[in-house]
């Protein structure tokens, strides 16, 4: 209580503006500074969506960055009581529970400075080169799957569930300061090019609608091993870690086992690079929920039971464990993405 009474004295004497929103963007809290400053009385706030305080077009921004991991800072538009909006510089970050679900959004709000304009500008060049980065990512990764049609949205799930584990992943202590927002942003940008090895395999065994022979099989493996070669030449062009260093480790890796049975160096537990972990899994699940020539897709249920059997023995543990806390997200990119 005492804390609670602490907290609240804070919020209320603080100079700047301070908002809180629940998960579905309703304003849950809006502290003295926000209500003298837009001319609002609280009940006319509290419990409102957040249009009731800001413009249309700053809130997609927003939602974009939420959507990303990111934390949000730009330029909103308050509403004020006249209906005459007025520019603020707003930061927004989201609260997350125990489990990792989202609780809310808290955002702290000033007016707009001279400065702001140039900050805004280097963070939007630096958004330019990042997007540059995951697009050019996303035309290699494209070539791969030309040659391969029915793979359909794999890419956008697979990338996707990436970043869920890593995020849930990131929680744990033991990778807090090593799985970064920068690391996450690649693993999401990288993992599109996990297969790109897949343009140096004859359509005779990429296409084939039927199981592979063991020696067809063992020239699909070779898909790794071009594929990380290709990046790891790109790479060492750039001198140092780049963001092709993630997508080498994951062309080279994704299909290591975590009892050394994988390929192709037959890599054993955390001698995996831990971006290869996280897309075995993802990798895993998409290909086993996914019609492919030569299958019909299983159900999800199924997939969770395969996956929780390679425990340990394909895959790593503690990703596993994130892919379970993650299932309803996981469910709804499935969803999403659908073929």
């Amino acid at each position: 209580m005492e804390s609670e009474l602490l907290t609240k004295a804070f919020v209320n004497s603080v100079a700047l503006e301070i908002v809180v929103l629940d998960a579905d963007e309703n304003i849950s809290e809006a502290n003295p500074v926000c209500l003298h400053a837009t001319g609002l009385e609280r009940e006319a706030v509290i419990g409102h969506p957040a249009d009731r305080l800001w413009d249309t077009q700053g809130l997609q921004k927003f939602r974009e960055d939420m959507l990303r991991n990111r934390v949000f800072q730009g330029e909103l538009l308050e509403i004020t009581l006249g209906g005459d909006p007025r520019p603020m510089n707003y930061t927004f970050s989201r609260v997350r529970g125990d489990f990792g679900e989202c609780l809310g959004y808290v955002g702290i709000g000033r007016p707009l400075m001279a400065t702001d304009r140039y900050e805004r500008e280097l963070l939007q060049r630096i958004e330019q080169i990042r997007q540059t980065q995951g697009v050019a990512m996303v035309g290699l990764a494209k070539l791969a799957e030309y040659r391969d049609p029915e793979t359909g949205h794999h890419l956008e799930r697979m990338r996707t569930y990436s970043r869920l584990l890593a995020e849930e992943l990131s929680t744990l202590p033991e990778y807090s300061a090593y799985i970064t927002s920068e690391y996450i942003d690649g693993i999401y940008n990288s993992s599109p090019l996990h297969d790109i090895g897949k343009v140096g395999i004859p359509d005779s065994i990429l296409l084939k609608p039927g199981r592979l022979t063991p020696a067809e099989f063992e020239i699909m493996k070779d898909h790794s091993r071009i594929g990380g070669d290709a990046l790891q030449a790109a790479d060492h062009q750039l001198e140092g870690e780049s963001f092709l260093t993630l997508a080498k480790e994951i062309a080279y890796h994704h299909h290591e086992k975590w009892d050394g049975t994988g390929y192709p160096d037959g890599l054993r537990g955390n001698s995996i690079p831990l971006s290869a972990r996280i897309v075995a899994i993802a990798d895993v699940y998409d290909a086993l929920t996914s019609k492919r020539v030569y299958k019909d897709p299983v159900s999800h249920d199924q997939a969770r039971s395969i996956i929780i059997e390679g425990t340990a023995k394909h895959f790593a543990e503690d990703v596993v464990r994130a892919f379970l806390k993650r299932e309803p997200d996981i469910l709804k990119v499935r969803e999403l993405f659908k073929d």
